[in-house]
């Protein structure tokens, strides 16, 4: 009987063992690289897990006990920790606790996807895609206790619909050899980061246009004039077979962008029903080697602001208009590339208006044009000229 006991006191004890062994083997910290956070990050959305997402970003009391501990080894380092120490508040923003806005677009990526018709359960991590932040003048002294910090895009693949997605992440942080972070931002159906800035700014641009008509609900599916908004390319109408607008007046502008790339840019007034005669604009333009024009969507604001969004929304320009000079800033979708924006109306030749014409009204921009070519080398052969 006693050797009975002592064989399920082993036993019991080679099991509580084998447990402990097993236990220490998990690891629960931090994670240890920019990939590890990534798939936590993901697989947080993947169940909806708000608790764990707020877990892996770093609390406020942590990266302060590391900036009042930093020892500066020169009066620059010593300069620049005593100004983060004298802006907590720039810590506060990375901690869920003090920054609401955290939880609210993981919520607004996880419901998107959701309703984008995404199988959360059956996402394949295809790749990421990541850049430095660039070190602002407000987040000097953040630096020597964050050397790192990562903003950039992640590829998912639904393993069901067979369709990709991409969604940004944001200030993706290493600190003391762990990283930190990864705030979701958005999410679009794409297969490429110029494919999901595109859509990011064309989604931008109608949030915009509907604050300033007072709509605050969610994205709707028409524009301001009560337009269905595209959804994709599929949605292009054929244009070719509306009634063409009668043209008011032609204006044709030359200039550069940061006074060094040459700009070449075309507009046409339409007259309609509204107060002064015009009530629409068609545009196009080109700059720097490009062989094509591109199509711009013109709307004039109420401030008299000038805005030229290219089809796709890769960039665009704000232009105030003030005699025969725009000026203003061109700005990438991105919004880390910018220019000055300089243009001067110019005269143009019969025969160059007639060729810019002829690739407005067939749509021989650089989106699309089965007769690109020729039209090409017809405004070649008229150009005047800067």
């Amino acid at each position: 009987m006693r050797s009975v006991a002592l064989y399920i006191i082993c036993l019991l004890f080679c099991s509580i063992t084998c447990l402990a062994i097993g236990k220490k083997k998990k690891y629960d910290g931090p994670p240890r690289s920019e990939a590890e956070l990534i798939a936590r990050t993901l697989n947080c959305l993947q169940y909806a897990d708000t608790f764990t997402y707020d877990a892996l970003f770093p609390t406020t009391d942590t990266v302060w006990k590391q900036i009042v501990e930093y020892r500066a080894t020169d009066q620059q380092q010593s300069e620049k920790i005593g100004y983060i120490r004298m802006h907590p508040e720039k810590v506060r923003q990375f901690d869920p606790f003090y920054n609401p806005l955290i939880n609210k677009s993981f919520a607004y990526v996880e419901k998107k996807g959701s309703d984008s018709g995404i199988h959360w359960h059956d996402i394949l991590l295809m790749r990421y895609e990541l850049q430095k932040i660039k070190l602002t003048r407000d987040m000097v002294g953040y630096e020597l206790v964050v050397p790192i910090r990562y903003k950039g895009f992640v590829f998912i693949k639904d393993m069901i619909s067979r369709k990709d997605y991409v969604f940004a992440m944001n200030e993706v942080q290493m600190m003391n050899n762990f990283w930190y972070g990864g705030q979701v931002i958005n999410i679009f159906e794409a297969r490429s980061v110029d494919e999901y800035l595109a859509k990011d700014f064309a989604e931008m641009r109608l949030r915009k246009r509907m604050q300033e008509l007072g709509i605050t609900d969610e994205i709707a599916a028409t524009d301001s004039l009560g337009n269905k908004v595209k959804q994709n390319e599929d949605e292009d109408e054929d244009e070719s077979k509306k009634p063409q607008k009668e043209v008011a007046d032609r204006k044709y502008y030359v200039g550069k962008f940061d006074n060094e790339i040459p700009v070449k840019l075309y507009i046409r007034y339409l007259k309609g029903n509204c107060p002064g005669g015009v009530c629409s604009w068609q545009a196009i333009y080109k700059f720097g080697d490009q062989d094509d024009y591109i199509k711009l969507d013109v709307e004039k604001k109420a401030d008299s602001t000038w805005e030229f969004t290219e089809d796709p929304p890769i960039g665009g320009m704000d232009l105030k208009l003030k005699g025969k000079i725009y000026t203003g800033n061109w700005m990438g979708a991105d919004n880390e590339t910018g220019y000055d924006v300089r243009l001067t109306e110019s005269d143009a030749s019969p025969a160059k208006v007639k060729a810019l014409d002829n690739i407005i009204e067939n749509h021989l921009w650089a989106k699309d044009a089965p007769d690109k070519e020729k039209a090409k080398e017809e405004e070649r052969g008229k150009d005047d000229g800067y």
